[in-house]
C-alpha cells in the first residue's frame, strides 16, 4: 500500500478497481516495464537478466542485498504481519455471520452478477 497509495490501493481493495499498467508505473509501485509479448517469456528473460546486470554490475552481493533489505523492511513486516492476523479474525467474524455465505448463493442463483 505504501507504494501505490493510499487512494489507489482503496480503489482496487474496496472497490475491485482494475489499475493499469501505466498507472502502477506512474505511482512508482512497479520500477520498470518491460514491453514484451505475453508468449515471448525468453526474450523477457533475457530483458530482466540485462536489466539486474546493469543496475548491479556484478559488483553486488546477492546474499548481502537481501539481508540488508531484510532489514530495512523488518518494522514495515512486523505491522503487516500483525494487520495479516486482525483480518482473518476480521474474516472470520463475517463468515460466522453468513455474510459470505449469503453473496456465493445470489451469485449462485442468478440474482447477483459478479464482476469476473
Amino acid at each position: 500500500m505504501q507504494r501505490l497509495g493510499i487512494a489507489k490501493a482503496n480503489e482496487a481493495l474496496i472497490l475491485s478497481k482494475r489499475i493499469t499498467c501505466e498507472e502502477l508505473l506512474q505511482c512508482g509501485f512497479v520500477n520498470k516495464v518491460f514491453g514484451t509479448k505475453p508468449n515471448e517469456s525468453q526474450k523477457f528473460l533475457d530483458l530482466v537478466l540485462e536489466e539486474v546486470e546493469n543496475s548491479m554490475g556484478g559488483h553486488l552481493v546477492s546474499d548481502s542485498m537481501t539481508k540488508i533489505k531484510a532489514l530495512i523492511r523488518k518494522p514495515e513486516r512486523e505491522v503487516l504481519d500483525a494487520q495479516g492476523v486482525e483480518e482473518v479474525f476480521g474474516g472470520l467474524d463475517r463468515f460466522i455471520s453468513g455474510v459470505p455465505q449469503e453473496e456465493f448463493r445470489k451469485i449462485a442463483s442468478g440474482e447477483k452478477k459478479h464482476k469476473l
